[in-house]
């Protein structure tokens, strides 16, 4: 039996991609899951796919009543919440910076950076409460590293990584982890919209494109989705009882070459 048995594990953007191979596996380990998702149908379709007493509830990370009415619900249904997985997140994709508007940088930071906070914000209560649960928030290897033509995105995957930290030498006293995860290339809806855009910025097909980010890797392979959901099932775990305020790379060793 997994100590993940029981437990009530929230996921943001869960209803597709990373976020729902992190669904999947918590729920494999026994947790119960609420899928947080901005697509509503999506989110209850995939809950009911689960193995595990789960639920599908609509959330708008930009907004606070959003947040909160999501915490109200999970104590309604379950009584507690022992694992927040911030993964709810977007790419305004790759260009110029003197091309992006303020909206899309706008748009972006109100959902990687001020979703994070405020989701985590609304479930802190009933965390601390409990005096103990894991926080894990879904950063990236462009949150470690600079790339040209996403300094946008960069800078919200930077600040993840401060607030990763903040929230862990503020949650401590109360027994709560919160450590950052760092998906590296992952074969997603989202990697190949950004893919094809570096691409054609490059004169590179599409293949070519994709070639190009895989070669870079030094495993010689791209990340997969349950590759991150098995990151975080570790972190949620209580083998990682003594483990806040860390980054964990999950890119094939790409940001060691």
């Amino acid at each position: 039996m997994s100590d993940l048995d029981g437990k009530v594990a929230v996921i943001t953007g869960g209803a597709n991609g990373i976020g729902l191979a992190c669904a999947q596996k918590l729920s494999d380990e026994g947790a119960k899951i609420v899928i947080a998702d901005i697509d509503l149908t999506a989110a209850e379709k995939r809950a009911e796919e689960l193995p595990t007493d789960s639920l599908g509830v609509q959330l708008d990370v930009r907004d606070s009543a959003s947040a909160n009415e999501l915490a109200s619900t999970v104590l309604r249904k379950y009584g507690r919440v022992d694992v927040l997985v911030n993964n709810a997140g977007m790419n305004i994709g790759a260009r110029n910076t003197v091309d992006v508007t303020d909206e899309e940088y706008d748009l972006l930071m109100s959902i990687n950076v001020r979703g994070t906070f405020t989701t985590t914000r609304a479930l802190l209560p009933a965390l601390i409460e409990q005096r103990g649960g894991s926080i894990v928030n879904m950063s990236s290897i462009c949150g470690q590293r600079g790339v040209a033509l996403i300094a946008a995105y960069c800078a919200s995957k930077f600040a993840i990584v401060g607030m990763t930290k903040s929230f862990a030498a503020e949650l401590a006293q109360y027994d709560i982890t919160v450590n950052s995860v760092h998906p590296g290339i992952v074969a997603t809806d989202l990697h190949d919209k950004v893919v094809k855009e570096f691409s054609g910025l490059n004169g590179l097909s599409f293949e070519e494109g994709w070639e190009g980010f895989a070669s870079r890797i030094p495993l010689g392979r791209l990340q997969t989705t349950e590759d991150i959901g098995d990151m975080v099932a570790f972190l949620a775990s209580s083998k990682a009882r003594n483990i806040t305020g860390s980054e964990f790379n999950v890119d094939g060793g790409l940001l060691v070459s």
